[in-house]
């Protein structure tokens, strides 16, 4: 199985386990949970503060120039957190209130898993980063695709932005994987093989964070 195939892999066997995190049963239910979504919009503010600049340095350390990957990493999520904004703002715009402003504990474990990754390799590291447009597009696309996300669903507008943007980015993301997967031995694959499945559960503990109360 080539390095690609076993990438493939762990998202496809990831899949059960986002199909039953609540943030997203809420989302195919069409269940508008405000406070949710605004933690949710609020955390991931913070943590593409931190991962595009990350990103931007991932490519530049390969010298990558895709049209698609670099529009991605200029792009603070404004069209999709206003998605979700306007669905909570219709909802119960007084829960806003009540979302902390602190660094909820899946938001720092990944920062720092991204963060270790670069320490370790390059390729490991540019493996570590691939988790977040891959999971984004793979997921919203099997969800339509399988009907479990349809068009008269209030969350359709916001994955069929992802299934669309992030689907470009994902295939050149694959072309560049390929690429730098070739050029290093067994052991670095392996370990960035690794560090993209452990990002892959940070991005599930993401979504999950976001239905959790404080204490």
């Amino acid at each position: 199985m080539t390095f690609i195939e076993q990438f493939k892999k762990m998202m496809h066997e990831a899949m059960p386990a986002f199909l039953a995190n609540p943030f997203i049963q809420n989302c195919e239910a069409g269940r508008v949970d405000a406070r949710a979504l605004y933690t949710y919009i609020e955390q991931d503010n913070v943590y593409l503060a931190v991962y595009l600049p990350l990103f931007s340095k991932g490519l530049d350390n390969f010298g990558i120039d895709s049209k698609a990957l670099r529009q991605f990493e200029g792009d603070q999520e404004t069209k999709p957190h206003l998605m979700l904004q306007k669905l909570a703002d219709e909802k119960n715009p007084a829960a806003k209130k009540s979302i902390t402003k602190k660094w909820l504990p899946a938001t720092s474990a990944y920062l720092k898993h991204i963060q270790d990754s670069q320490k370790e390799n390059d390729f490991i590291f540019l493996c570590s980063l691939a988790a977040c447009p891959y999971v984004y597009g793979y997921l919203t696309e099997k969800m339509i695709a399988d009907g479990r996300m349809t068009k008269d669903n209030p969350f359709y507008p916001w994955f069929d932005f992802y299934k669309g943007t992030d689907g470009q980015l994902i295939v050149d993301f694959m072309k560049v994987l390929k690429e730098e997967a070739d050029k290093v031995d067994e052991a670095i694959q392996s370990r960035g093989l690794t560090a993209f499945y452990q990002a892959v559960q940070f991005e599930n503990d993401f979504f999950a964070q976001s239905m959790e109360k404080e204490a």
